[in-house]
């Protein structure tokens, strides 16, 4: 144990390790706030903006709370209208709520794709549930459609999605070091001659890798809960994704995730993220053990997280190249970004085993590695 504790401690005090994780919260607290001030909510002729129309949101959403049925739809648009006002730039009717908002984009005959006269409509009549694709998604599902407040989760979404680039960014700077930096520093010999033994040692090191990684995963994970949570509320978990701005699109198929309900895609993109973050320090773990420099496992570490993102505009056409493409979801980068398990809505299972047994052979090649080495 206090060998673990002082690789663990030889991995984090580091300065660019602690700048690192400095520069990650401001960063995700910047985009909070951000994120917070485009929230908007017209309610009896006021515009409220920011955390005020978050709150004023949340607030009218209560009373309508729960399974949606026609007369509450109906309910909605008697008590605050349709939204008319259109101002250019802006993505949406400008003297909308959210509650009259969800009826526009679901269940009436209005629609805002620009600022054009003909590429929106004002709604003039609602439709029946069952007529929408609400209604398909319903009877495909078995489920009632719920209505929540439930913007916060693609706040938390979007946070998470940025939040983990950056942690990935972390982990390599602090993993890539873990048994290059010994190498450059000419202490192998040395390591491997002390009371604990060469082992131990590896063993020590890979479970101090494995706990930074952890540690700045969950670090993005419970800022980006907290923040949403504290202001949004936790509301909208029964919702569909198709039915927030996780989205903004619901596809009644049953290949779709956008039927899923907003726990159910959260467990999964969470798994995903963290499956991700375990493969990349897997794989910087395995590079670091087979370079003689920092700045070379580094480097060849980046390059790995990133070529998948080349390969993907880069391969051409065919089966092979899709299956190709298929993998390429495997790996971290794509792993950590939300949006893509609408690509892969129903394979990630698949993805997320392969990404497992890659990550074991990884750390079992760069234990055998570093064990043969001799300074």
């Amino acid at each position: 144990m206090k060998l673990y504790r002082m690789e663990l401690y030889k991995l984090c005090h580091r300065k660019i390790v602690i700048a690192g994780t400095f520069f990650l919260i401001v960063i995700l607290l910047l985009f909070y706030s951000m994120r917070v001030s485009e929230e908007s909510a017209y309610v009896d002729g006021v515009l409220y903006e920011g955390r005020e129309a978050v709150r004023i949101n949340r607030q009218i959403t209560e009373e309508f709370k729960g399974v949606l049925t026609d007369e509450k739809v109906n309910a909605i648009i008697e008590k605050y209208g349709f939204p008319q006002e259109v101002v250019r730039e802006y993505g949406g009717f400008r003297d909308s709520n959210y509650l009259n908002a969800f009826v526009t984009d679901y269940l009436a005959d209005g629609f805002m794709r620009g600022w054009e006269e003909g590429e929106y409509q004002i709604s003039t009549r609602t439709y029946p549930i069952a007529e929408t694709e609400l209604g398909a998604a319903k009877e495909l599902t078995g489920q009632e459609i719920v209505l929540e407040y439930a913007n916060g989760w693609s706040t938390f979404t979007d946070m998470l999605n940025g939040g983990a680039i950056l942690a990935s960014v972390l982990i390599l700077l602090t993993v890539s070091v873990l048994f290059a930096g010994e190498k450059q520093a000419k202490m192998v010999p040395l390591l491997f001659t002390t009371k604990d033994g060469r082992k131990k040692d590896i063993y020590a090191k890979i479970a101090a890798a494995f706990t930074a990684t952890v540690c700045i995963w969950f670090l993005v994970v419970v800022l980006d809960l907290v923040l949403c949570g504290y202001l949004y509320g936790l509301d909208g978990l029964e919702s569909l994704v198709g039915v927030t701005k996780i989205t903004g699109y619901l596809t009644a198929r049953s290949w779709s995730a956008s039927i899923w309900t907003v726990g159910h895609f959260l467990s999964v993109v969470l798994l995903r993220s963290f499956v991700g973050v375990l493969m990349l320090c897997a794989a910087t773990i395995c590079i670091s053990a087979g370079c003689n420099s920092s700045f070379h496992a580094v480097s060849i570490a980046a390059i790995f997280w990133g070529m998948p993102i080349l390969l993907w505009f880069l391969l051409p056409s065919g089966f092979v190249f899709q299956l190709v493409r298929f993998l390429i979801y495997a790996s971290p980068f794509y792993h950590v970004m939300c949006s893509s398990i609408f690509d892969i809505s129903v394979a990630w299972p698949v993805l997320v085993w392969i990404s497992v047994i890659y990550s074991a052979v990884c750390v079992v090649r760069a234990y055998l590695k570093y064990r043969r080495q001799r300074g």
